[in-house]
């Protein structure tokens, strides 16, 4: 079992690769040439393309205070879909950016990516034998990328 540092430390590392800060930042929009998960978000980076980006924003609009709820609410329906048009959508990304500074979206997105990514990737973690930290954040990366089982099971098959 991990201990706190080591937990936010790896969620650290990661968020520095995804946004460039140790925190995060929790409005990020981002969108790279040919990633298959297309328009990402937050501090950690949920896509569009996974579903996940829809259930993020489902989850702080759901929220109580959520400064940006009503704006985002028509937004829904499309990212359920996982509308790829949103990709180019200038006033959603800027509402997304806007979105990043309220801090109900912060509580929101730290939970979010601790019971969609993080949870996930322990028990992964806990299935393999895993327990060190270096280890940890490999996994939780892998989960956050949507590549950890596809690596697991080849490195399993070898």
């Amino acid at each position: 079992m991990l201990t706190e540092t080591q937990k936010k430390t790896a969620q650290a590392i990661i968020q520095i690769f995804e946004t460039s800060r140790v925190l995060g930042n929790y409005g990020q929009v981002t969108l790279l040439r040919g990633d298959t998960g297309h328009l990402t978000y937050g501090k950690a980076q949920t896509t569009l393309g996974s579903g996940n980006l829809a259930l993020l924003i489902d989850a702080y609009c759901d929220a109580e205070g959520a400064a940006f709820a009503t704006e985002l609410k028509p937004y829904l329906p499309h990212l359920q879909s996982r509308d790829l048009t949103l990709d180019h959508d200038r006033p959603f990304k800027a509402l997304l950016r806007e979105a990043g500074d309220d801090l109900v979206m912060h509580d929101v997105q730290d939970a979010f990516f601790d019971r969609v990514y993080w949870q996930p990737a322990m028990r992964s973690l806990a299935f393999i034998g895993g327990t060190k930290a270096l280890t940890a954040t490999a996994v939780y990366d892998g989960t956050i990328h949507g590549s950890w089982r596809a690596m697991r099971d080849r490195t399993n098959r070898k």
